[in-house]
């Protein structure tokens, strides 16, 4: 163990810090003290001038080093040893000259710092003993005097002792609240960054998505239908007519393509309401194939959020383009209802029909894309067919708490 201002230097009191400089003070006061009553009284002082100096440089030394002894070799003993060398000393001067009995106060206060409390009282017990015979040794003619002032001295220095340790404690509990504190606040920062980061991650992974889906449902599509087209025209249909609906087409695709990318309004939403949007879907679809296509809109149309114009009209020119690319229907009947409680579009053709269990990537994609879409503002999505049977697909979305 080492002195006490060292081995707990950091976070003491002013309190604390006056006790200690007092406890330093108390011990080169009464040193000096002792030093010029040896001088006036002692016949031959140079053995107590140079012991005196020794004990000087031990205790500075035992103040400024022992504790860089300790921390290097990670030992506790250094500061019982320093206290035990000190002892020794006081000891040789008390017998010196009797000014240096008085020493023994600031003693008192080290042994209750750098010993074990029990160990402590047994060496304030012998030191309080040396000083009386010291006393008595130099001739001291007031009996009474050397017995109670020494013991007098001992429980004054002790009281102090065990009044700073409980000072001392106190200041280390709050030493380590505050250290706790600090730690909980690294780790809090250091989730925040964390968290932060997987949010940023999870933005990246959702906008990667909305760009899939996006691309899916409009240039992947658009694109199907230039291929579908300049077929046609190498099949020998009209030239230039395959011309014109191919240039729309990619017209149509480039403009998608520019809002997909700044995830703005499909353009088919722009200037219109979703009854005309998909109106002009179906008559796209009916130019392009010959597919005869049928709008129907039930209920009193309700205004809804941007978000769920944009899912309805996104689900349905998928199923748009998968009629036109996989069904070889020849009717088409999309159905918008609004009720109180939910909007439902309803795509339901005459073709050949499939199996939705027996349905592979990447045709598959589509499927998922518009039930992630759907599902993620709250709605779903259902799909029935099977082989010879046509297809029919019902999108729906809540309507309560959406309206806009």
């Amino acid at each position: 163990m080492l002195l006490p201002e060292y081995r707990h230097a950091r976070g003491t009191t002013p309190v604390l810090r006056i006790m200690q400089f007092g406890a330093h003070g108390l011990f080169l006061v009464l040193l000096a003290v002792g030093t010029a009553r040896a001088a006036v009284d002692e016949p031959n002082p140079l053995p107590a001038f140079v012991l005196a100096a020794a004990v000087l440089v031990w205790y500075l030394l035992g103040v400024w080093f022992a504790r860089r002894a300790a921390e290097a070799t990670g030992r506790d003993w250094y500061g019982p040893l320093w206290l035990g060398v000190l002892v020794l000393g006081w000891l040789g001067l008390s017998l010196l000259a009797a000014g240096f009995v008085w020493v023994a106060f600031p003693l008192f206060f080290l042994c209750f710092h750098l010993l074990s409390t029990r160990v402590a009282l047994a060496a304030t017990v012998a030191i309080t003993a040396v000083v009386i015979a010291a006393t008595l040794w130099h001739g001291s003619s007031n009996t009474v005097a050397s017995f109670l002032g020494p013991i007098f001295g001992a429980t004054a220095a002790a009281g102090m002792a065990l009044i700073y340790q409980q000072l001392l404690r106190d200041t280390q509990q709050r030493q380590r609240l505050l250290d706790e504190l600090t730690r909980s606040h690294d780790e809090l920062l250091s989730a925040q960054d964390e968290l932060a980061a997987l949010q940023r991650e999870a933005g990246a992974v959702a906008e990667r998505a909305r760009l899939a889906k996006d691309i899916h449902d409009t240039l992947a599509q658009g694109f199907s239908s230039i291929v579908l087209l300049a077929r046609a025209g190498q099949r020998g249909d009209d030239p230039k007519a395959v011309l014109v609906q191919i240039a729309e087409t990619a017209q149509d695709n480039l403009g998608e393509a520019r809002r997909v990318v700044g995830a703005l309004t499909p353009s088919a939403l722009e200037d219109a309401s979703l009854e005309s949007a998909l109106g002009r879907q179906l008559a796209q679809l009916g130019t392009h194939t010959g597919i005869a296509g049928l709008l129907h809109v039930e209920g009193d149309p309700l205004p809804l959020p941007m978000d769920f114009d944009v899912a309805l009209l996104r689900v349905a020119q998928s199923a748009l383009a998968n009629v036109r690319l996989h069904s070889r229907a020849e009717n088409v009947r999309v159905t918008l209802s609004y009720d109180q409680d939910e909007v439902r579009l309803d795509v339901v053709d005459d073709g050949v029909g499939f199996d939705p269990a027996s349905v592979v990537d990447p045709a598959s994609f589509g499927l998922r894309a518009m039930r992630d879409r759907l599902e993620t503002l709250g709605g779903s999505l259902v799909v029935e067919s099977a082989p010879g049977d046509g297809t029919a697909l019902a999108a729906t979305l809540p309507v309560s708490g959406a309206q806009s």
